[in-house]
C-alpha cells in the first residue's frame, strides 16, 4: 500500500513540475501584440543613426486612350545626424505610347535650417528648397511609427513568421491614413516622384490605405513595408469623376542595413549643375 502511494506521489510530483515548467515558459514567452510591436519598433527606430533600404514602385493607370505604367527600383541611404538622404535607381516608364528608361538620383540635405532637395532625371539636375522638414522625399521620419500608434489597435499579427533578408520576421497588417503614409515614406513617392498626376494630392491625406509591416524578430526594427493603394486610388479617381482605372498602385520598401551608412554629402558638381 505504501509503495502504491509513493508511486502516486511520484507521478503527482512529476505532473506538478510539468505544470510549473509550462507556466514559466508561458510567462517568458508572453504573446506579442500589435501595440507592443509598434512601441518596440518606434523606440528602436528613435535610436537609429542611419539605414539603407531598397524601394520598388509599380503603378499602372489605364485611361480611355492610353495606359500609364511606372516601374521603379531605387536604393536609398539615410542618416539622422546630419539629417540627409541619397537615392539612386532606374525608372521604366510607358506613357502615351512611348516607352523609356531613366536614371533617377536624389540628394536631400539640410541647408541653413531648410530642406534642400537636389534631383536628377538622366543627369539633368534641379534644386528645390522647402521650409518644411517633415514628409521627406527619401528619408523616413522615425517618429511616425509612434504617431501611427493611434490606429495600431486595429492591426493584426499573422500567426506564422516569415523570412525577410534571411531573418525571421513578424508580420503585422492593418490600415493607415494617407496623411500618416505621406509622413512615413514621403509625399513624392506616392506619385512616383511626379511621374503620376493625381486628381488631387491633398485628398490623398484622407484615404484609408492597407499596409503591411514585416519586423525583424531579433532587432524589432522594420524589415519590409508593403503598401497596396490600388483600391484606395480607384476610389480617389472615382470621387473626382475621372475615367482612369487604377490596375496597380503598390510600394515596397526593404530595409537591409542599419547603422552602417557614412555621411551623405551633395557633390560639388551636383550643386553646380543644379544652379
Amino acid at each position: 500500500m505504501i509503495r502504491k502511494w509513493n508511486a502516486v506521489w511520484k507521478r503527482a510530483g512529476c505532473l506538478a513540475l510539468m505544470v510549473l515548467s509550462m507556466c514559466m515558459l508561458t510567462a517568458c514567452g508572453e504573446k506579442m501584440t500589435p501595440e507592443k510591436l509598434m512601441e518596440s519598433m518606434s523606440t528602436n527606430m528613435s535610436g537609429i543613426t542611419s539605414f539603407a533600404n531598397k524601394v520598388k514602385l509599380n503603378f499602372e493607370l489605364e485611361d480611355v486612350l492610353y495606359t500609364t505604367s511606372v516601374s521603379m527600383d531605387i536604393s536609398l541611404e539615410s542618416t539622422s545626424d546630419p539629417k540627409a538622404g541619397h537615392a539612386l535607381g532606374k525608372a521604366h516608364i510607358k506613357m502615351r505610347g512611348a516607352e523609356l528608361e531613366s536614371v533617377l538620383e536624389v540628394y536631400q540635405v539640410m541647408e541653413d535650417g531648410r530642406r534642400a532637395t537636389y534631383s536628377s532625371l538622366d543627369g539633368n539636375w534641379s534644386k528645390e528648397i522647402s521650409e518644411h522638414t517633415k514628409g521627406s522625399v527619401i528619408t523616413i521620419d522615425n517618429s511616425l511609427f509612434s504617431t501611427m500608434s493611434d490606429s495600431v489597435e486595429d492591426f493584426e499579427i499573422a500567426d506564422s513568421m516569415i523570412e525577410v533578408n534571411g531573418e525571421e520576421c513578424y508580420q503585422m497588417y492593418g490600415e493607415v491614413t494617407g496623411e500618416n503614409l505621406k509622413g512615413l515614406i514621403g509625399g513624392q513617392m506616392l506619385n512616383a516622384y511626379g511621374l503620376v498626376k493625381l486628381p488631387d494630392e491633398d485628398a490623398v491625406s484622407e484615404l484609408v490605405i492597407p499596409i503591411t509591416f514585416n519586423i525583424y524578430k531579433e532587432k524589432l526594427l522594420p524589415a519590409r513595408i508593403v503598401v497596396d493603394m490600388s483600391e484606395a486610388m480607384n476610389g480617389l479617381y472615382d470621387k473626382f469623376e475621372k475615367t482612369t482605372n487604377v490596375n496597380s498602385y503598390s510600394i515596397k520598401l526593404d530595409f537591409d542595413k542599419y547603422g552602417t551608412v557614412e555621411e551623405i554629402r551633395v557633390p560639388e558638381e551636383v550643386k553646380a549643375a543644379a544652379g
